[in-house]
């Protein structure tokens, strides 16, 4: 009987991935990531709901105390982001640090063959492909998976749909059956990011100017930490309906335009991971540079590897530096990387 390792976070998705992995034969083991060093592990109630969750499927189940990793590698990254200007993707820096980092080699320490996860996405001759359920599809977080041993892992939701896997859970009395999710970043649950990163910020933040496209000062910001393209929010009253356009960290200035003025052509993006597809053999692709955003036809340009420049079939409104843009050809994952210019 072949051995999987299960991430486990007490909710509805793992646990089912857990129960269907079983049903098909796998000797399943599930671990729950103790995150938050805040919080005691006896107290934690995500570590409480994956031990039911695994007591009720009959498995065994035990948790990883990686609250120091987490801490450096993805909050550390998340305000540095912010700081310098940028908007972080928390969840592609979790999936290829702690999920798909640390958790897959605990499976090699446990001696399990493969390792799941509850992620809605799909793995096919080793290349990542869109979810069944395009309202859950994951895969835009995903494409760092190409730098680990794609064969290793299984993503039992990629073919249902969430209602389907709510089902699974209420058949088989799961108690997270109808449980509802969180829209938050995981570690500031029902919190403010910018509250979450002033607390953390070894010194005062300074104020600095609000600029238009020109160049003219037309109001004041308190901290670029607080902003991302895009945005509407926190910009004070500019005479016109205005947003970000903008952030440079040198200037401590924040830009600040019109909604027509936030579309662009092309971006630049690096530290580009690829799969089998490499994007020089991908003659056209689409991207999408933000989790919900729709995807747009391009032509990659000067790719070199690691960074390249995407030309916009039309103009894409407010891509941000620090996001990730993902490559597509049809339903596949063919590349990602961060968007570095635009």
């Amino acid at each position: 009987m072949k051995k999987v390792l299960v991430a486990m976070s007490g909710g509805v998705d793992s646990s089912v991935t857990a129960f269907l992995l079983k049903q098909q034969g796998y000797e399943v083991h599930g671990v729950t990531m103790h995150l938050n060093s805040s919080v005691s592990i006896d107290k934690s109630s995500i570590i409480r709901d994956a031990a039911l969750a695994a007591q009720t499927i009959g498995i065994k189940h035990n948790v990883v105390d990686c609250s120091s990793l987490f801490e450096t590698s993805v909050i550390d990254y998340f305000i540095a982001s912010y700081k310098a200007g940028e908007t972080p993707n928390p969840c592609v820096r979790c999936n290829q640090t702690m999920k798909f980092g640390y958790l897959l080699g605990e499976a090699k320490r446990l001696d399990c063959e493969f390792f799941a996860t509850g992620h809605y996405v799909r793995m096919h001759d080793g290349m990542i492909q869109r979810a069944v359920d395009p309202q859950k599809d994951q895969s835009y977080f995903l494409y760092p998976l190409y730098t680990t041993d794609t064969s290793r892992i299984l993503f039992p939701l990629g073919e249902l749909t969430k209602p389907q896997v709510r089902e699974v859970a209420r058949l088989n009395n799961l108690a997270c059956a109808d449980r509802g999710e969180s829209q938050d970043i995981c570690f500031i649950p029902g919190g403010s990011y910018t509250e979450f990163i002033y607390n953390r910020l070894d010194e005062l933040p300074s104020s600095g100017p609000i600029t238009d496209i020109h160049g003219s000062v037309i109001g004041s910001h308190d901290g670029i930490y607080k902003y991302t393209t895009g945005q509407r929010k926190g910009l004070g009253a500019l005479g016109k309906r205005m947003y970000v356009k903008n952030i440079i960290p040198a200037d401590n200035s924040v830009v600040a335009a019109e909604d027509k003025d936030l579309f662009v052509n092309h971006i630049k993006v690096n530290n580009i991971i690829s799969g089998k597809l490499s994007l020089n053999n991908v003659s056209k692709c689409t991207a999408q540079v933000r989790y919900r955003s729709t995807p747009v036809g391009c032509s990659v340009c000067d790719f070199n590897g690691d960074e390249c420049c995407v030309v916009f079939d039309v103009p894409v409104r407010a891509p941000s530096k620090g996001q990730s843009a993902v490559f597509y050809y049809g339903q596949t994952v063919v590349a990602g990387g961060i968007v570095s210019d635009v």
